[in-house]
């Protein structure tokens, strides 16, 4: 009988080790994804501040670069202006003006096809994946090509 009492109280034992071990896995697999997202959220925290601050820092350089080209640009007028300088010149072919003046391109007219005459197009056609060869038929660049 007492044999049997030491092995009841075993097994009993066994189960509740079984059952406790069993409770504790999926916690422990949880804290360990717990701590896994932790670290992963982290990381991307740390990630987006270091991108944050990689363009502010290079906002900031291209602001201190384009001072930098004003300061340059400035000096070459006062240098020009103060070196080149000669009464004796017209003011049209002093080289200072060349810095002070900042002239656009004239602005030209688009480019037209209307302003040829039909003999001077004589030999061109347009791209072949306009032309169709029946009128249900749809070239490769038409919007529907390809749709049915």
């Amino acid at each position: 009988m007492g044999v049997l009492v030491y092995l009841l109280i075993f097994i009993l034992g066994a189960a509740a080790g079984v059952v406790f071990t069993k409770r504790q896995a999926p916690d422990r697999r949880v804290q360990e994804l717990e701590m896994l997202l932790q670290d992963l959220q982290a990381r991307h925290d740390r990630y987006q501040s270091d991108v944050s601050d990689h363009f502010s820092e290079t906002a900031e350089l291209v602001n201190e670069l384009t001072q930098r080209y004003r300061e340059v640009h400035q000096h070459l007028i006062q240098g020009a202006q103060l070196l080149c300088d000669d009464p004796k010149r017209s003011k049209d072919s002093n080289p200072a003006n060349a810095f002070t003046s900042i002239s656009t391109p004239e602005a030209r007219e688009p480019h037209t096809y209307d302003q040829y005459a039909d003999s001077e197009l004589i030999g061109y056609e347009p791209p072949r994946d306009y032309a169709t060869k029946s009128p249900q038929d749809k070239g490769t660049l038409d919007e529907r090509f390809g749709f049915k």
